[in-house]
């Protein structure tokens, strides 16, 4: 029993691991300080703005987005993604 339990969270896991790999990081449009903009503001091309990837915020415009990258990293099988670490204060 002990066998079929190990091969199942093997799968599990495996099956885990495939999903997220595809998916897009997630972006954020940004002003030149990071604070949160509506994607409208980089498809515009508003003076400063940018996309920001993987970062986090309180999800409101103008809010303060910390971390993230400005370019996506696509790591591959075992990669863990980009991200600079910066834009905080």
């Amino acid at each position: 029993m002990r066998k079929s339990k190990e091969v199942q969270l093997t799968l599990l896991a495996a099956m885990a691991l495939s999903m997220t790999a595809c998916r897009e990081p997630h972006r954020d449009c940004v002003d030149s300080q990071n604070h949160l903009l509506p994607d409208t503001g980089c498809q515009a091309g508003w003076g400063g703005a940018h996309y920001l990837y993987g970062g986090s915020s309180g999800g409101h415009i103008g809010d303060a987005v910390m971390g993230g990258s400005t370019s996506v990293s696509r790591g591959g099988f075992g990669g863990i993604g980009g991200g600079d670490g910066g834009g905080g204060e």
